[in-house]
């Protein structure tokens, strides 16, 4: 970058040339460029609430359509990992328990 200083005493003009320092760029996404088979329970906790919000402001600010496939994406796979992890148990309804409860009782009866 080349900068013009003019001296306030004798009014001469001069340029000087400095460099500025590059900025190192961080990864952005997934935390700190961890894949996500490597993330904690914790990081990947973390990476579905920032995958979210991303993906909310992203469709909030009418970002273009590959845009928003790709924050899905980010966030679709950070659940299929939490859902590999912890797979989710179907339970029986509330009623399908009450009505089994009511025949044990009734049985006893």
């Amino acid at each position: 970058m080349v900068i013009e200083v003019t001296c306030p005493k004798c009014g001469e003009t001069f340029s000087v040339e400095v460099e500025t320092p590059v900025k190192e760029r961080k990864p952005r996404g997934q935390l700190a460029g961890i894949a996500l088979e490597d993330m904690t329970d914790d990081q990947l906790k973390r990476e579905i609430i920032n995958a979210g919000s991303v993906l909310y402001k992203a469709k909030q600010r009418g970002a273009a359509e590959d845009i928003i496939a790709a924050n899905q994406a980010r966030l679709d796979a950070a659940k299929a990992e939490k859902a590999k992890r912890h797979p989710v148990v179907e339970a029986e309804s509330p009623a399908e328990e009450l009505a089994e409860a009511d025949e044990e009782i009734a049985s006893e009866i």
